[in-house]
């Protein structure tokens, strides 16, 4: 079967068993809020290697309210939900699992049944990790503990969380950590992932924490 082919069959699999599970679907995206996270669900086929990839993502919907205002697109927060998904500009999502499915033929019901698989498992883990994580300190220190992880896997990995420290730093108003960590990306010449000009995010962070920091 053709990647083309595969791709329409299963974005059409994936938006019948969100609904059916109560998610939503966009872009090949499947993705649900609760009262403080939202969660994502990628599943990708790769018609070549006879599999689907798939994994689910997650971060507090604070982390993306306060990265518009930091980079002065507010009026991202009224966008759809799957913005937070799918959107260029949004706070970073930390991978909670990952795996894949092999199949020997591609027959539409083996794909719908292990897409219905992936997501009921979805579901169970999102509210699994709704009822632990309770705090934004909570939160943090699961994406600590994936970090550590994802580093021992791939030990040579650039990927780094200092935005999610940061932005859990600004929300819980330890405003002094905030500025360390600012201090550091910037004297370190890392510019975060995202500039407005010739200003990096850690700029824009130094410039609103200036602002919080003189409001009473």
């Amino acid at each position: 079967m053709k990647q083309s082919d595969l791709d329409k069959m299963l974005n059409a699999i994936l938006r019948q068993s969100a609904k059916t599970h109560g998610w939503k679907q966009s872009r090949g995206f499947v993705f649900k809020a609760t009262d403080d996270l939202f969660f994502s669900v990628s599943i990708l086929s790769v018609a070549k290697t006879m599999r689907l990839v798939y994994h689910l993502e997650f971060k507090p919907l604070a982390f993306d309210d306060l990265f518009w205002k930091i980079v002065n697109l507010e009026e991202n927060s009224k966008e759809p939900l799957s913005f937070r998904a799918c959107g260029a500009w949004t706070a970073p999502m930390n991978r909670a699992y990952e795996g894949d499915i092999y199949f020997e033929e591609w027959d539409e019901e083996q794909l719908r049944a292990s897409v219905d698989k992936i997501i009921a498992e979805a579901e169970h883990e999102s509210a699994k990790l709704d009822n632990e994580i309770r705090s934004l300190d909570d939160s943090l220190e699961l994406i600590e503990k994936l970090y550590s992880k994802h580093l021992e896997t791939y030990p040579g990995s650039h990927k780094d969380i200092w935005l999610e420290r940061l932005l859990t730093a600004i929300l819980v108003a330890d405003y002094s950590k905030a500025e360390n960590i600012i201090h550091d990306r910037i004297y370190g010449g890392y510019g975060g992932g995202f500039h407005v000009g010739p200003v990096t995010f850690y700029g824009l962070a130094r410039d609103f924490l200036q602002t919080a920091r003189r409001k009473p």
